[in-house]
Parts: structure tokens; sequence; C-alpha cells
């Protein structure tokens, strides 16, 4: 009589079937993908170099010279024809007899390296490292005919160092107009940041009017002005100083925004004095670092996919309400003009003289230096 097998037995066995089969299905649906991204990275190398070859700045290769990810000629080696990598730097320490070009990356030609043709980099430069160039040298930011008439997408070393750029970029622009508003514009510069501290959410909601009513104020002041002949000839000026009013009133609230910020990191150290007066350029420029971190943070993490987007967000945002503040202080207080409570800030009044000042400093022409009075001694009565 033929014995069962258990239950149990059974069980397992068409568990382990299903487990072989799940794993066969997913070995066969992430070999598929793999499959599907080659020719899809196939595709996009294939439409670089038509359009390449089709560019009058670029340059021809031929499909089967391209290699993904970085390649490099060894000293000594010599290449029969063109060469080119595909994101990816292009390093020349030996002979390449045709075309050296790297789409999405630089070509370097170290010393003992000759290229007879030329050497393009699309998306990158042309370094000469000590090698030879026989042919042209050119460095494209972007395609300008065929699909790919656009910039090559960035390698992570050349996003971060573009947002690098960029941040140290403005940072050293502001900074030089910060200076010459602290230099030149304390007043209004001190009155704005008082605004911002009396009121900071009427600031911030008189700042998001402002910049939403900005295009419709220039849009009404062109209507006016093509009235008359005269104000249809003014009407480029207008243009020009209206956008250059509005820029310095969006530069000088944000720098008023970062004198208030670097002051408040300060106080919060317990650094600043209720008795000596307030020093308006290092209160300045430590705001301006402080915004300057954010974006640095971003731009070295921009690598990082989510996470440096997530951070150059939250740089962005906090820089955007920073400007709307500092927008609507210098819009209400008519560019630093009126002080909180509708009344004209007091003029700068110097110091009070010593008690000396009053003398003559030096004779002139003669003239002995005055003397101070004195009161007559008084008699002693015996």
């Amino acid at each position: 009589m033929p014995t069962r097998r258990p239950v149990y037995t059974r069980a397992a066995l068409l568990a382990t079937a299903l487990a072989v089969a799940a794993s066969v299905n997913g070995a066969a649906a992430q070999a598929k993908h793999s499959r599907a991204r080659a020719v899809s990275v196939s595709d996009s190398i294939a439409a670089a170099v038509d359009s390449l070859g089709r560019d009058p700045n670029g340059v021809v290769i031929e499909r089967s010279a391209v290699q993904q990810g970085p390649q490099t000629v060894a000293a000594g080696a010599t290449v029969n024809g063109s060469i080119a990598s595909w994101h990816g730097p292009l390093d020349v320490r030996g002979t390449v007899t045709g075309n050296a070009v790297a789409l999405g990356g630089d070509v370097v030609v170290h010393t003992g390296g000759t290229v007879r043709g030329d050497a393009v980099a699309l998306g990158g430069h042309v370094q000469l490292d000590g090698g030879t160039v026989q042919g042209e040298m050119r460095s494209l930011s972007a395609l300008t005919v065929g699909p790919l008439a656009r910039t090559i997408p960035r390698t992570p070393a050349q996003a971060t160092k573009r947002s690098l750029s960029l941040s140290v970029g403005w940072y050293l622009v502001l900074a030089v107009i910060g200076l010459f508003a602290a230099l030149f514009a304390r007043g209004n510069l001190e009155t704005i940041a008082e605004r911002i501290r009396d009121d900071f959410s009427r600031s911030f909601l008189y700042g998001v009017v402002g910049q939403i009513a900005l295009l419709p104020a220039l849009v009404v002041g062109i209507v006016a002005l093509c009235i008359t002949v005269i104000g249809i000839l003014l009407i480029p000026f207008a243009i020009v100083g209206f956008v250059l009013g509005g820029a310095g009133a969006l530069a000088l609230g944000f720098l008023a925004m970062s004198y208030v910020t670097g002051e408040a990191a300060m106080r919060w150290r317990g650094a600043v004095s209720a008795y000596a007066p307030p020093p308006v350029v290092q209160f300045l420029f430590i705001g301006l670092s402080l915004y300057f971190v954010l974006w640095m943070i971003g731009g070295l993490l921009s690598w990082a996919g989510w996470l440096g987007a997530v951070l150059r967000l939250i740089a962005a945002m906090v820089t955007w309400v920073a400007v709307t503040v500092g927008f609507g202080a210098t819009l209400t207080s008519r560019g630093g003009t009126r002080a909180p409570g509708g009344r004209v800030p007091p003029p700068q009044v110097p110091p009070p003289a010593s008690d000396a000042s009053w003398q003559t400093p030096t004779p002139v022409s003669g003239v002995a230096a005055a003397r101070r009075p004195t009161p007559p001694p008084r008699s002693i009565q015996h």
C-alpha cells in the first residue's frame, strides 16, 4: 500500500516551486530592464553622434568609437581613427590619429599625448596638459541642430561645480553691493531693518503683493507713455529704469534682511552690546554668509539626487522669504526714507565735541589762540 507524503512536505515543495518561479521571473524582468536601458543608451548615443555630425561646430565620428564612461588612451598607445567618451572624461596620453570627443565630459590631452584631428568637448572643456592637438579645439555647451539641440546632461562633478560657482558668484556680487549700501546708504538700510523688526508679517504681505504687481505696473507705465509721441520715445529708457529700480529695491531689501539675520545670530550668541553702536557691516556679512551656507550645502550635494534637490529647494524658499520680507519693508518705508510710525529718520548727528574744541586750534595769520574765560576769583572775607 503506497504511503502518502505528509501535508507539510507538499507545502514545502509548492513554496520552493513558487520561490524558484518568482526568482526566474525577477531575473527575467531585470534582464529585460537592463536590455531596455542598454537600447535607450545606445539610441541616445546614436542620436548624439548624428546631431554632432550635422552641427556646424561639431565633428564627424563613428558610432563604434563611442564608449560609455571615462576613457583613457594610455601613454605609448595609438588609436587608429577617432575615440569618444559618453558621460565621462577622455584622457589622452598616447596618440589619436582621428578626432578626440567627449560627450558630457572633458577632453584632457596630457604630456606626451597627441590628437591629430580635432578635440571637441560637448558639455565640458578641452584642456591641454602638456599635450598637442593638431586640429581645432572646441568646447560646446549645447548643440544647435538635430534632435539633441540641447545641453548634454552634466555629470555629478560638473553639476556640483556649476552650483558652487553660481553660489560664490552671487555671494560676491551681493557682498560688494552690501558694502556700498553700508557705507553710503546706512540710514536707509537701518530704517528698512527697523521696519522688518517691527512688523515682519506685514512686510512679507506687502512684499508678495509688490512682486505680483511689478509686471502690471510696468505694463501700465508703458501704456501711459504711449499716449504721446515723446512718451513713446522714452519707453526704452523707462523700461530700463523700472527694471533697475525694481532690482535695486529687491537687493536693498534682501541686504536689510541679511542685516537683521546677522544681528539676530549675534544676539543669540550674546555678542551684541546694548551700549555700543551696531556694527552694520559685520551684521550684514554674517547674514549674507548664513544664506550662502544654505546654497553651498545644496550645491555640494547636487549629486545626491532627491536629497540635493530638497536642500536646494529649502535654500530657495528661505531666500525667497528673505527677499520678499525685505522688499515689502522697502516699499512700506519708501526706500528707507520713512521710519515706522510715519516719522522721518533723524539725521546723523556728529558726536559731541570735547570741552577744549571751542578754542582756536592753531594761530592763523599771527592771531593767538583764544583763552578760555575763567570766572573772577571770589574774595575771601575775614
